[in-house]
């Protein structure tokens, strides 16, 4: 009696997975996703253009890489509960002996999202790594955008804002809120045999959580995670790329492809790229 009931449990689940994908993929279909990033200047720039670590996300890299062709950028932010800031930074806070957070200083000064906009904000895009956003409460959440409208209520700059986390829920909040979302997903290469599953509940969380787009990275070049099965699964999803191996055949095929709007090339590393965009 209790095999059969497990038995029949798992037919139940694996009809209920199997419909969820097959219904997903039918609104998917139906979406035109005009909102999200669509542009031939699709490769950008991680954390600006730089020749020593500490200059990343920096005011001075991302104007470099904004005056060699970068439309837009890929920035590393941390939201700081007590100060209510938003502080640009790749490297994770310390504590100091009071327990106070201590963040990375550019140039001498905390760098945070305000002075980042005001000083190269104007015409360009920012793909936001927002790194402690699974660590935020809900009503932590809140204040976080309740701060972040009123840092964008000027001009056009929340409309070129992408928030990019691995929670879909926080992110939802912020889309309800009027940004435009991205969700981080870090699916197995595609030679895992849960690679397929992975991406359909990836997929799911996407859909349901009403997000604007997925990033994941691209993998290495003979062993891809964005490969051609996950390429096929996600054909109607708006799709940012990071850690896209710097090799040409691979960044122009993927630059014929509809559904990849942003492309970071080359991991931990600083490259200049943007001059490969087929803007004509």
């Amino acid at each position: 009696m209790i095999k059969k009931s497990l038995f029949l449990l798992v037919v139940l689940l694996v009809i209920t997975y199997q419909g969820l994908v097959i219904y997903v993929d039918k609104q998917l279909q139906k979406q035109s996703h005009e909102n999200v990033y669509n542009s031939c200047h699709k490769i950008w720039s991680a954390r600006g253009i730089y020749k020593d670590y500490v200059n990343q996300n920096s005011i001075g890299s991302f104007k470099k890489a904004f005056s060699m062709g970068s439309i837009g950028a890929e920035v590393d932010l941390y939201y700081d509960v007590e100060t209510d800031r938003f502080i640009i930074s790749h490297d994770r806070p310390k504590k100091d002996e009071s327990g106070k957070l201590i963040y990375t200083k550019k140039d001498g000064r905390i760098l945070t999202l305000e002075i980042l906009l005001r000083e190269v904000g104007e015409g360009h895009y920012f793909w936001i790594d927002y790194k402690n956003l699974n660590r935020i409460s809900p009503e932590e959440t809140n204040q976080a955008i309740a701060r972040l409208l009123k840092i964008t209520e000027s001009g056009t700059i929340r409309e070129r804002l992408y928030l990019e986390g691995s929670h879909p829920q926080r992110l939802s909040m912020y889309t309800d809120a009027g940004f435009k979302t991205i969700f981080g997903i870090h699916p197995p290469y595609e030679g895992n045999l849960l690679s397929s599953f992975t991406i359909n509940i990836y997929k799911m969380a996407y859909y349901f959580n009403n997000i604007s787009a997925i990033a994941m990275s691209y993998g290495l070049l003979e062993d891809p995670a964005y490969g051609p099965d996950t390429q096929e699964m996600l054909k109607a999803v708006p799709v940012f790329l990071f850690h896209v191996p710097d090799d040409e055949k691979l960044i122009n095929t993927l630059k014929e492809k509809q559904d990849v709007r942003v492309m970071l090339i080359g991991r931990d590393i600083s490259l200049d790229r943007a001059s490969m965009n087929d803007c004509k």
